[in-house]
């Protein structure tokens, strides 16, 4: 997808409020892109413009090539290829099981039978919930497997772009990293991947591209090891991620540049005392 010279304006009964301001950005097959940017800065309405449920006010929103607001695109294909996880999705929890609750999109598309029972049987092993849970109530599940619930409903449309915003927000820190490596395996199966986070150890780890956002305007963006260790984020109202910190207090060294995630900084530590480092 691509966003051209894109601008949005709300439209209130008081003054216009610009929440996009002049957006360029490609997301491209296989991408891992982290949007990252203090609160109001925009990434939620970006967001909303991927499947066409916001209009720019200016500019174009492209799929393949083709701008999705145009006469003869059909939003409604678009929406199945592009499935979005909101905040706090298990709070629209609806159905009175696991089974309901997962098959509405895919049955709403048109899938009946076996084929709407392998989408949902399919989407629950992708996101490692039992089959045995398709009887049960979502709401008596954890916070965790709620999560890992709602995002099989996403997973069952079998979507080429996920977006994902604030995914692990409410999660305890067992649970949060359990859906970082979920997200992380997901993306090796080959689902492009488009997350809003305010946590930057979680974007550092992850890795893949980063965008930043500040007042509705792109003002960095690139690999994520560049954005993290070269960009000065407390400029932008962000903090760095805990690691890179650490990294540069103890004067790190990874492959001749910062460190990025645990990992390295592990290395870069073995390295300090004469080891060998890590493989």
């Amino acid at each position: 997808m691509e966003f051209r010279d894109v601008h949005y304006t709300y439209l209130q009964t008081g003054p216009e409020v610009k929440v996009l301001k002049d957006i360029n950005l490609s997301i491209f097959s296989g991408d891992f892109l982290s949007l990252i940017g203090s609160s109001g800065a925009g990434k939620s309405t970006l967001l909303l413009h991927l499947n066409g449920l916001l209009k720019p006010t200016q500019g174009k929103v492209l799929y393949k090539g083709t701008d999705v607001h145009t006469k003869d695109f059909k939003l409604k294909e678009l929406r199945r290829k592009v499935g979005m996880l909101f905040q706090y999705p298990e709070n629209n929890f609806f159905g009175q099981t696991v089974y309901e609750d997962v098959s509405y999109a895919p049955k709403n598309s048109g899938k009946q039978g076996k084929d709407l029972e392998r989408a949902v049987g399919l989407a629950l092993e992708r996101v490692g919930v039992p089959k045995n849970y398709l009887s049960r109530s979502p709401f008596g599940l954890s916070g965790g497997e709620k999560r890992r619930v709602a995002l099989a409903g996403v997973l069952a449309m079998d979507p080429e772009l996920l977006v994902l915003d604030e995914p692990t927000a409410g999660l305890d820190p067992t649970h949060r990293q359990q859906f970082i490596l979920l997200m992380q395996e997901l993306h090796k199966q080959g689902t492009t991947v488009v997350m809003v986070s305010h946590e930057m150890d979680q974007v550092s780890e992850i890795g893949g591209r980063t965008v930043v956002l500040e007042q509705g305007r792109i003002v960095a963006q690139g690999t994520t090891r560049q954005v993290m260790t070269e960009c000065d984020l407390c400029n932008w109202g962000l903090d760095l991620p805990e690691i890179v910190k650490l990294g540069r207090s103890l004067s790190l060294v990874y492959r001749g540049g910062p460190v990025l995630t645990e990992a390295e900084a592990l290395e870069g530590i073995l390295q300090q005392r004469g080891g060998k480092g890590a493989k």
